[in-house]
């Protein structure tokens, strides 16, 4: 039976099979309807409340389990979502292992629902005791405590990835000079005259624009680190990340995201390569990979730096993320069908507008699948 407050060294849970890792118990959050947001529970302001909350770090206590008991009956919420009633007088134990890998969240917000108040609930976090496991006593503080040093994996990686980007961006200035004022130009991005021989143009696969969508693919990497840094987790796709938190386990991740990035943009556009190849439009499938390329470096570079300057002013991006990706990214990848439309339409006959058309519909795709799966 549970009869209150734990120390840290306690066995908990069933017949003490688990020794305590975390109390939750003592951080209840309640909804309130006036501030429209979850407030830390207060005994004299919501002892007559049916549901309280409590938030657990499942990514911090991956192998652990978490342990609910009730002394009466209530029914059981994870991210709102009724999951079974909790007999009265039962431990419930759940593998977070488990909960991670089905809710692919750092966070679960946890509800009990059915009896007021907090009394009688208890949520903790427990570690199971082994056949020859024994109980560590902890000793009491000396007056020096010496803690060791934190890690500080990621805002080291932010700091490393983006000097990175800053020598990377170095050297194509340095070899390729004209190529990088033009591909940053902003008055180049609206002209519409492309009879020139250029070669980024009419060398969509050459060094110097491969090299280019390497940059792309850095800062889309770096971008997506950051928004998962943030607790925001694109596409669902945490795992195909490593799941550790050294510094070489994130340096990992972004060299695979970077990978798929690049394999993705160079395999959309020789597909639409090949496209043209077959309808004798070579020179539209070309301006549409260097407009693409062009915007696509303008946009995350800003959106890049604009990030990084103002991470030094907002303490927690963590509430802004999902509007910073919404509104910027589908505003841009609607202006940029627009602009390769009147861009390809001024250099082609008015019989391939109907082909120019199928080619601006594929730069809606990411705007579907964005909405549909990553915001």
């Amino acid at each position: 039976m549970w009869c209150g407050a734990f120390p840290l060294w306690a066995e908990v849970g069933p017949d003490k099979h688990y020794f305590l890792v975390k109390d939750l118990t003592h951080q209840w959050l309640v909804y309130d309807r006036s501030e429209k947001e979850y407030v830390p529970y207060v005994a004299e302001q919501h002892n007559n409340q049916l549901s309280i909350n409590t938030l657990v770090d499942l990514e911090s206590n991956l192998h652990y389990d978490l342990l609910i008991y009730v002394e009466k009956n209530n029914y059981l919420f994870l991210n709102g979502s009724l999951q079974e009633n909790l007999k009265a007088g039962n431990w419930k134990i759940l593998k977070i292992d488990s909960l991670y890998r089905v809710f692919r969240r750092p966070q679960l917000m946890l509800t009990l629902y059915g009896t007021a108040g907090q009394a009688g609930k208890a949520v903790l976090i427990g570690h199971r005791k082994a056949a020859v496991e024994k109980l560590i006593v902890v000793e009491e503080e000396s007056f020096l405590n010496l803690k060791p040093r934190e890690q500080a994996s990621i805002p080291n990686f932010f700091i490393l990835g983006m000097l990175l980007l800053f020598t990377f961006a170095a050297f194509l200035f340095n070899t390729a000079p004209r190529a990088f004022y033009r591909l940053y130009s902003v008055p180049d991005l609206f002209q519409m005259d492309f009879r020139d021989d250029s070669y980024l143009i009419n060398k969509p696969f050459g060094r110097t624009n491969i090299l280019f969508v390497v940059l792309l693919s850095l800062e889309l990497a770096y971008l997506y680190l950051f928004t998962q840094d943030k607790e925001y987790n694109l596409f669902s796709s945490k795992e195909l990340l490593a799941t550790g938190r050294t510094f070489s386990d994130t340096w990992l991740n972004y060299l695979k995201i970077t990978c798929i990035c690049f394999l993705a943009f160079i395999g959309k556009y020789f597909g639409l390569y090949i496209l043209g190849t077959l309808y004798r439009l070579e020179g539209v499938a070309n301006i549409h990979y260097f407009k693409v390329l062009q915007s696509s470096l303008l946009f995350f570079t800003t959106m890049l730096l604009s990030a990084s300057v103002a991470s030094f002013y907002i303490v927690d991006w963590s509430a802004f993320i999902r509007s910073l990706l919404i509104i910027p990214v589908v505003a841009f990848y609607l202006f940029r069908t627009f602009l390769i439309f009147f861009t390809i339409s001024n250099s082609t006959t008015v019989k391939n507008l109907y082909l120019i058309s199928y080619l601006c519909i594929v730069e809606l795709i990411p705007i579907i699948i964005g909405v549909r799966y990553a915001l």
